[in-house]
């Protein structure tokens, strides 16, 4: 691509996320409150009884799992911390690989060209590495590891009410 059909290309983007993965989700939470003024934080615990449709490494996942997930807004991004608990999922092998930091970047794609945009990825050699359904959040991870150092992630982003019994807040009120 040119310099200019590259301007014109991600122009019509928008990145929605970008993901810190944690060994201490509460820890994480109380630092980027006191040093980065970023919160406050919606918690919420994925398992196989929150998430749909969870495939990791190609495989359904059948057995349990769990992982902390809790968003804070800035502006038009939302930072996502991410605590791996316990069963089959990509972020243990991460902390195990890297430790705690920069997983991934998420970019909005409706779910109308969703089909497409994966195929291109996998023309370059980018595969989907975990994939999931959150209400009507569908989410892809790809292998871009070896290209730029860390996970792309493509989702739909869809505005959803979470039960208020599903999320805490940090800080609490």
């Amino acid at each position: 691509m040119t310099n200019r059909e590259l301007r014109e290309f991600n122009r019509k983007r928008t990145i929605r996320q970008i993901c810190v993965v944690t060994r201490d989700i509460d820890k994480a939470m109380k630092h980027w409150v006191e040093y980065l003024g970023i919160g406050p934080w919606r918690v919420i615990a994925f398992t196989e009884k929150t998430i749909t449709d969870f495939v990791v490494g190609g495989r359904p996942v059948t057995e349990p799992f769990k992982f902390i997930v809790a968003f804070a807004d800035v502006g038009d991004i939302e930072f996502e911390l991410v605590q791996p608990v316990y069963g089959p999922n990509i972020y243990d092998k991460f902390l195990e690989e890297k430790g705690e930091g920069l997983h991934h970047i998420k970019e909005k794609v409706g779910d109308d060209n969703m089909g497409k945009v994966l195929a291109d990825f996998r023309k370059k050699g980018m595969e989907v590495t975990q994939t999931g359904l959150f209400k009507a959040s569908r989410h892809y991870y790809l292998n871009t590891e070896p290209f730029v150092d860390f996970i792309y992630e493509l989702g739909n982003c869809p505005v959803q009410t979470v039960p208020p019994e599903m999320v805490r807040s940090y800080p609490q009120e």
